[in-house]
Order: C-alpha cells, then structure tokens, then sequence
C-alpha cells in the first residue's frame, strides 16, 4: 500500500525537477528559433528582420548571451556589465555578443517604445546580434524566469561557462570579466 507521505515525496521530486533550468553551467544551450521578428540587421538606413535560431551562434569564439525581459527594469540590471564591457574595449570578433529580447514579457502598451530602443541600441553596437523574440520562445526552451535578465557565458565549444538570473553584484561581474577575458584567450589559442 502507497502511503500519503510517499505520494508527497514523489510529487514534490517531480516539481522539483520541473521546476530546475533547461540549461545549466557544463550543459549547451537548447536550440530554439525565432522565424518572425528575429535578428535585427542595419540594412542601409533601415533595420531589417531575419529568422534567428541558436544554431546561428558559432563556435571558435566564446558567446555572452542575455536572454532579457522587454523592460525599462532591464536596462538598470545590464548596465553595470555593460560598462565594464566597454571599458575592457574588446578587439572585435573576440567575442558574440548576443541579447534574445524576449517581446512576450513586455508591458502592455510599450511595444513601440520597444522596437524603437532596439533599432537605436542597434545603431549603437552594430556587431551586437540583437533577436526580437516575440513569441516567447527561449524562455520557454531554456526555462528561465520571466521579468528579468539571465547572463549566459557559452565557451567556444558551445559549453555553458556560467549562468546567473536576475541583478549581478560586482563580484557576479568580476567574475564574468575574468571567464571571458579566459575564454578569448583559450580561443585564440
């Protein structure tokens, strides 16, 4: 006879397991897609979409991949990386630089305001890959949480190096400065 605690064991295992991340560090990234929207590209004056899948991201150089809720709260959680990263003034190719800006997690009304922030941040950092994701698809492939921004560095085999969700503390960003400064020299040699 199965007991009433036994059923609660098991039931909670499974949530658990349910609950754990697609992806996780040692671990690649799972491939999704995004044939609508996708990858925003400075076609002369315009923007221009393409299809965009994780297929696209190489190997050879290691990848900083964020996966960011459409937001205004995101910004203020990218910023203190970002300018580190463009403080170190990284030789170009060195490195992907890769935002999946998942545009099912924007707030209601703020769709244009969107699009136009990402066409300006694309004008920006044009060597930037930018992805418009508009259904939602890699945080549902990767199981991440919503509202926020996940910080994914991939190696130059495709290996996941490190992951955090949410707000980094210096050391967060140290320590992501000094396994891509690691990373781009593995790759080199």
């Amino acid at each position: 006879m199965i007991s009433f605690k036994n059923i609660v064991l098991s039931l909670s295992l499974v949530t658990s397991t349910a609950l754990c991340n697609a992806i996780e560090i040692g671990g690649t990234l799972p491939d999704f897609s995004v044939p609508t929207k996708g990858e925003l590209i400075i076609d002369g004056s315009k923007i221009q979409h393409k299809p965009w899948s994780t297929q696209q991201i190489t190997e050879g150089t290691p990848a900083l991949v964020f996966h960011v809720a459409a937001r205004m709260s995101s910004d203020a959680i990218i910023a203190p990386l970002k300018e580190r990263l463009n403080a170190k003034d990284y030789e170009p190719g060195s490195f992907q630089s890769i935002s999946v800006i998942n545009l099912n997690d924007a707030l209601w009304g703020t769709a244009g305001f969107v699009g136009s922030e990402l066409e300006k941040n694309k004008r920006e950092h044009p060597k930037a890959i930018l992805v418009a994701d508009d259904k939602g698809s890699g945080i549902a492939a990767w199981e991440l949480q919503k509202g926020t921004v996940a910080f994914i560095l991939v190696d130059s085999k495709g290996v996941i190096r490190y992951l955090k969700q949410g707000k980094l503390t210096q050391s967060d960003i140290d320590t992501i400065i000094t396994m891509l400064d690691e990373e781009i020299a593995k790759s080199k040699s």
